[in-house]
């Protein structure tokens, strides 16, 4: 095929799963769902016999369907591309890959696609229904044409970032950690930009409308008199043009990179370590082997007691084959040569051995870089994104007296989604990558408990991820010194958010073990921790659209929630189906809206009390089985087995 085997591959063996029609049927019912949730929400069960209302309609849904589109564009389509990867990375197959014939481009172009086939199916799953909105009037088909061209274009650029970011990273936490705070950077670095540059234009077009995706949309929504140029506008051209010079533009620096970081070669400094700790052994046993001083330099020789004498692998520490100032007769050499830099710790003491707790997996979590020798990288980069937030929110509230209670109030409500999206990434992939590495099946046959090992990484991902715990906390107990958040809501919230933070992991957990595929795991855990964040929060919207009558909208919201319990059971009790996960799938959507509601409503306490009951259950519904249960729920044994 011309495009390469790598796609030709993919376009063969994708429609052969069931999954892959699954999705695409999932999508356009969520889309019909809201479109009669919508409905409901303006129009209910009147008589329509006015056409300026079905056009308030259909502008509406088709605002709704835009924003909700390009949300799941930009966090799953750079997710997919840099999984993609990750897993091959992970199975140790893309160092196989590199190793044919396929040319650089092949493979960055095929592996691009890979990740973006399913994500470009679904989006064009919606279009059928979205040409619903002209229909109503309101909007025209050319708005249609350049929501698709907008979100498509938008889709492209992310992929390409995500590919280029696990290309470049070994680790699948540092990969998926990296693109999600990317995704969001995309957004508050252009509107950051704007602030200190708002005239700056490019083509005519404002410098936020060409790199903010979400301003790009509501351009489309909202368009100028003076903006269309034929089918698609004026501002939408310069936008696409701008995001896929950028894609081509990943994709030519990812293919010229792809040899030179990979396979393996962007963390030097661990391997480097653990060179030196294999040369220092060496070093050790020659010292102990008490040779006399001249003959040290050439070899030695390790006296074992019961076999009589064994010659042992000597170390050469000159500059020649056989040492300085030796020679070849000395003694044999095994052809390893210490580093120059190495020559200074013969001398010194020998490091002390450290030794392990008693849970060996929380100690390798806490004190060994069991995620990669450069996790600062994330945690910058998570550091900046919280500053400018917490930036914007303070420059936007002065003067207010309430600013959680407006729309800023959703500043720090996205900090903390985002806080608890890297933890879940980081409690997936803490499984994941071992058990694609062959890791897992080492520590299943020695005599850790399941015990050990489950709360070894849930403290380990907790750990691990501690300026994601922390940092909220700390602004949530800035605001109540500031006087901008009760003493009683502060405690509402430090006590939940643990709580979540503790239910992030697990479930990250929870997948990874359900799960044998990474790339499966990986879209579940994020999936469902996307669907109970912003899905619950996008019902509360059309609550407060519809001015909170809830009475006309409570058939479709069941049926909208009730689909979402059946996805939720679904993805958490796939493999191992149990009565607590099924009343969790069946509690947890409809108590998180209950709790936005009671958010919206002022009382706080409700919020708190059915959050931690339902939420602590969730936890424990997890935790139980994968203690208890290990090898079942592991997929080792069943239960009838056990």
């Amino acid at each position: 095929m011309f495009a390469g085997p790598i796609i030709a591959r993919e376009l063969l063996t994708a429609p052969r799963s069931l999954r892959y029609y699954l999705w695409r049927a999932s999508f356009a019912c969520f889309l019909f769902i809201l479109l009669w949730t919508a409905w409901q929400s303006i129009v209910g069960w009147q008589d329509v016999r006015e056409l300026g209302l079905l056009a308030r309609f259909g502008g509406v849904l088709y605002g709704m369907f835009a924003m909700l589109q390009l949300t799941l564009m930009l966090f799953f389509a750079p997710l997919s591309t840099a999984a993609a990867v990750a897993y091959e990375k992970d199975r140790r197959t893309f160092t196989l890959l590199l190793m044919t014939a396929l040319s650089d481009l092949e493979i960055v172009l095929g592996k691009l696609t890979a990740g973006l086939l399913h994500i470009v199916v679904m989006l064009g799953a919606g279009i059928g229904l979205l040409s619903l909105c002209a229909l109503f009037g309101g909007i025209s088909f050319g708005q249609v044409i350049n929501l698709f061209a907008v979100t498509a274009a938008s889709g492209v650029a992310g992929g390409a970032m995500g590919l280029l970011i696990a290309l470049w990273r070994d680790r699948t936490f540092q990969s998926i950690s990296l693109t999600i705070l990317m995704v969001v950077f995309s957004v508050t670095g252009v509107e950051l930009f704007s602030v200190f540059f708002p005239d700056l234009q490019l083509m005519g077009v404002p410098v936020a409308e060409v790199l903010n995706p979400y301003r790009a949309m509501l351009a489309v929504l909202y368009p100028a008199a003076d903006q269309s140029t034929g089918v698609v506008y004026g501002s939408s051209l310069v936008y696409i043009a701008v995001r896929l010079t950028f894609a081509a533009l990943i994709v030519t620096f990812a293919t010229y990179m792809l040899r030179v970081w990979n396979p393996g070669n962007n963390e030097p400094r661990e391997q480097s370590d653990e060179e030196a700790e294999v040369v220092e052994t060496l070093i050790e046993v020659q010292e102990e082997a008490a040779v006399p001083a001249g003959a040290a330099a050439a070899g030695s020789t390790l006296h074992r007691g019961g076999g009589g004498e064994r010659s042992a692998p000597t170390v050469a520490v000159g500059g020649g084959p056989s040492g300085s100032g030796g020679s070849e007769e000395a003694g044999a050499t095994t052809g390893l040569h210490v580093p120059r830099r190495t020559h200074r710790r013969i001398a010194a003491a020998p490091k002390p051995y450290r030794s392990a707790w008693a849970n060996p997996i929380l100690w390798r979590e806490l004190k060994t870089r069991a995620y990669g020798s450069k996790p600062l990288i994330i945690k910058a980069c998570y550091l900046l994104l919280f500053a400018l937030g917490v930036g914007f929110f303070l420059s936007l509230s002065q003067g207010l007296e309430e600013p959680l209670a407006t729309g800023l109030g959703l500043i720090p409500v996205g900090l903390a989604i985002l806080s608890l999206v890297l933890i879940n990434a980081q409690g997936v992939t803490s499984l994941t990558s071992e058990r694609d590495t062959g890791a897992l099946d080492l520590l299943l046959v020695t005599e850790l408990s399941p015990s050990d090992f489950i709360y070894g990484k849930l403290f380990g991902v907790l750990y691990n991820a501690k300026e994601m715990v922390v940092l909220p906390v700390l602004l949530a107990i800035y605001l109540w010194w500031t006087n901008r958040l009760s003493g009683e809501n502060l405690v509402f919230f430090t006590a939940d958010y643990l709580l979540f933070c503790h239910f992030a992991a697990m479930l990250g957990i929870h997948d990874a073990i359900t799960y044998t595929s990474s790339r499966t795991a990986v879209a579940h855990s994020l999936g469902t921790i996307f669907f109970l964040m912003v899905g619950i929060l996008l019902c509360s919207y059309l609550i407060i659209f519809s001015d909170r009558e809830f009475g006309r909208q409570l058939l479709s919201f069941m049926i909208f929630i009730g689909a979402g319990s059946v996805a939720l059971f679904s993805s958490l009790g796939a493999r191992n189906p149990s009565r607590a996960i099924a009343l969790v799938a069946l509690l947890t959507p409809f108590c998180s809206f209950y709790c936005i509601i009671s958010l919206l409503n002022g009382d706080f306490l409700a919020a708190l009390l059915v959050s931690a009951g339902v939420y602590g259950f969730a936890l424990m519904a997890m935790l139980v089985p994968a203690v208890g249960d290990f090898d079942i729920a592991l997929g080792r044994t069943n239960a009838i087995q056990g």
